[in-house]
């Protein structure tokens, strides 16, 4: 009895860790760009998002296309400026797709 108590105990321990971490992951941002073929494009792409504010990292997936923004601890960029910040770099962003919502169009937040 006193094992089922105890890994019962660590089960819920485990759960409850589980959900903090959950709770304290920032929110990203995933931006299609069509047009996106080459590592030096990415690039361009991110230097623009960088210069949004509230904005902590971007990682660029050449081969699906896709750009995550990864936010600053309390902060969320506006959908509108990311998809500014890709069209600043010379790109046409297809899709964006953030907690605010997700565009097939330039947002209007």
């Amino acid at each position: 009895m006193r094992n089922v108590k105890t890994t019962l105990l660590a089960a819920l321990a485990i759960l409850a860790l589980a959900a903090t971490v959950q709770a304290t992951e920032p929110a990203t941002t995933a931006i299609t760009v069509a047009k996106m073929h080459c590592m030096s494009c990415a690039r361009k792409m991110a230097d623009e998002l960088y210069a949004v504010p509230g904005v902590a990292n971007v990682s660029t997936e050449v081969k699906s296309k896709r750009l995550t923004v990864t936010p600053k601890p309390g902060a969320q960029p506006s959908p509108r400026a990311l998809w500014e910040a890709i069209e600043k770099a010379g790109y046409e962003p297809t899709r964006l797709e953030s907690p605010a919502g997700k565009f097939a169009a330039r947002p209007g937040v």
